[in-house]
């Protein structure tokens, strides 16, 4: 039985999803302090299963599944969670007095991984802050969903010699007729893709842009079985807090076998269904 299962999640079962991510995090600083610990998780899960890489946005992610924001607020684990097998890890929420604390805790501490910032107040500011320390950022539209957030990051990204994604967060309350126009929006002005929690919008989206935005899902996936459900729904990449907090690190690797099984099965399938037909 994995030390998590025995320390952590007899105590969060019950308890709600903020309260249970402080302990959750109280729980990998604990175990990040003891020597060889980083290494070890690392070796032990490994990110980097064969045939699981893509490229989104651009960047290079060793697998579909990363890591949400809303767990390491302050960036000061990323590279903990990021051992557990996430191909990437979401910092924040954070506004600008709190990416300047992530920034810190990077200098001290370099990403091995790819590492994004969700901000969510204080928008233009904190992007230009963290711009040399990230490699993509989520706009987090959820509490006022408007682009005028957005524009001043669009136009400082302009002056910048390298180009980093912007990626908009909605909320799940939007009509379809929103999310089309976000859509739209996004196509036209260089938004590189959009972070949805709902997975019937987030198809709706793929449907409608004939899957040329790349989309995160984020929906509360707390099983192997819905990260694949989001991936077939047309997400790119996959966040997982939820399972991570309340199934504990195993999520992780459960999700990634789980995925390499789908594709090896419909990869067979689609073998037999040629074979048969030209067999026929």
């Amino acid at each position: 039985m994995a030390l998590y299962d025995v320390f952590v999640k007899p105590f969060i079962q019950k308890k709600d999803m903020a309260d249970a991510s402080r302990i959750c995090l109280k729980y990998f600083s604990f175990i990040g302090r003891f020597p060889l610990v980083r290494q070890l998780i690392r070796y032990a899960n490994g990110n980097k299963p064969s045939g699981l890489e893509k490229e989104v946005f651009g960047l290079p992610f060793y697998n579909p599944v990363g890591l949400g924001a809303g767990l390491d607020i302050h960036g000061e684990l990323y590279n903990d969670l990021n051992n557990l097998g996430f191909s990437f890890v979401e910092v924040g929420p954070v506004d600008a007095k709190e990416i300047k604390s992530a920034i810190n805790h990077i200098q001290k501490d370099p990403q091995d991984d790819i590492l994004a910032a969700c901000i969510n107040k204080d928008y233009l500011e904190a992007f230009t802050l963290g711009y040399d320390f990230f490699d993509f950022f989520v706009a987090d539209l959820t509490d006022d969903p408007s682009v005028e957030h957005v524009e001043p990051m669009l136009e400082a990204r302009l002056a910048e010699q390298n180009y980093k994604p912007i990626v908009i967060k909605l909320p799940d309350y939007l009509t379809e007729e929103e999310l089309d126009a976000f859509a739209d929006y996004s196509m036209v002005n260089n938004i590189d893709g959009i972070e949805i929690r709902s997975l019937d919008h987030l198809n709706h989206i793929y449907k409608y842009t004939k899957g040329r935005l790349p989309l995160i899902a984020n929906s509360h996936i707390d099983t192997p079985e819905r990260a694949y459900e989001a991936l077939n729904a047309g997400a790119s990449l996959v966040e997982i807090r939820t399972g991570l907090v309340y199934q504990g690190p195993g999520i992780v690797s459960k999700t990634l076998r789980h995925i390499i099984k789908q594709k090896e099965t419909e990869a067979n399938e689609e073998s037999n269904t040629i074979q048969d037909s030209q067999s026929a």
